[in-house]
């Protein structure tokens, strides 16, 4: 597949990771329930074949059909943060929110984009096994119910300057700052001194040299055109994001237990069907784009341990304030687990 038509399903896909379910035009009876759901996925491309494969018949499946979503698509209904605010306002029943939303919503779940916490997907998908009740606990004491827990992506480090392979590189970057505290203590451990944007700033940012360099997943590169205004991608996996899909806790209360039973026994299978088709997209982007021209960069084993030992410290300085330290210390040891078993 061309970059050029990548372009067209590289944005769908990335806000797509965000958006939760189709509505269906068709009922064997009438629903009980209309959860009404904001995304910034554009309707009709993307993802949305997955959304309508997989997803939309497993809902309505586990809830006989008495659930439908009535979908606001392409951020009709706003950002993220918007999307937020209106569920707790009552106007929005669920949201599926991107990396950046998913850190928004709660901030302890920024322990899951620590740099470098995850080494490979199958440890994420251990992880996910053995801690989905956990996150579901923290999603709902800030008020929402966790259905989904899709990926963003590995994210990549792009640069329109200089290559960027070791701290050195780092420091002489002006990045994009746009996910949230962590990014930016991570950034300026670096050296560099972060430039703050909004996500709808960034592209034009970047062009007009306010900023040079940013960490993002390939897929929204790919669906902002930038991989026209980059030269350079560093596939150092530097941090994982995951992509939430929540309801309302008022709106999950509402079903009956028989109801959410079901969705709480079968969201892992469905979370792994979907992220096994993202995941490939993923690749694809990234490989779309070194064709068209983006150079890749490989950095050395040294750098690699340059890099790690700057950023490795940021674990502890924001445990207690970001996230708990214990949920830090449970993380370690699935992972632990995970490699000793290996």
């Amino acid at each position: 597949m061309s970059a050029k038509k990548l372009l067209i399903l590289g944005l769908a896909l990335f806000f797509a990771a965000a958006a939760t379910f189709l509505p269906h035009a068709a009922h064997a009876k009438k629903p009980k329930w209309e959860w009404k759901t904001g995304t910034l996925a554009p309707k009709g491309v993307g993802y949305a074949n997955q959304v309508r494969d997989i997803l939309l018949p497993a809902i309505e499946g586990a809830t006989d059909g008495d659930v439908v979503l009535k979908v606001y698509w392409g951020g009709v209904m706003g950002d993220d943060e918007q999307h937020i605010q209106k569920m707790r306002m009552g106007q929005l029943h669920a949201a599926g929110l991107s990396g950046q939303g998913t850190f928004l919503m709660a901030g302890d779940m920024a322990v899951l984009g620590l740099p470098f916490l995850f080494e490979s997907w199958e440890e994420v998908d251990y992880l996910k096994e053995r801690m989905m009740d956990r996150f579901d606990a923290i999603v709902a004491k800030h008020g929402f119910k966790l259905l989904l827990w899709l990926d963003q992506d590995f994210d990549q480090i792009y640069s329109t300057r200089e290559p960027i392979a070791g701290p050195d590189d780092f420091a002489r970057a002006r990045f994009v700052t746009w996910f949230g505290p962590l990014e930016g203590r991570l950034l300026q451990r670096f050296g560099t001194n972060p430039v703050p944007m909004g996500v709808a700033e960034i592209p034009s940012g970047l062009r007009s040299g306010v900023s040079d360099s940013m960490i993002a997943p390939s897929i929204w590169i790919v669906g902002t055109q930038l991989y026209s205004t980059f030269r350079f991608v560093n596939p150092m996996k530097i941090r994982y994001v995951p992509a939430f899909c929540v309801s309302t806790v008022a709106a999950w209360d509402a079903l009956p237990e028989a109801y959410q039973n079901n969705i709480r026994r079968d969201r892992l299978e469905w979370s792994n069907r979907f992220t096994k088709d993202s995941r490939v997209e993923g690749d694809k982007c990234l490989a779309a784009m070194i064709r068209y021209g983006v150079k890749e960069i490989s950095s050395t084993p040294e750098q690699m341990e340059q890099v790690k030992a700057q950023a490795l410290p940021i674990w502890g300085e924001l445990a207690g304030k970001l996230y708990p330290a214990e949920l830090l210390e449970e993380i370690k040891a699935h992972l632990a687990d995970y490699r000793a078993g290996r």
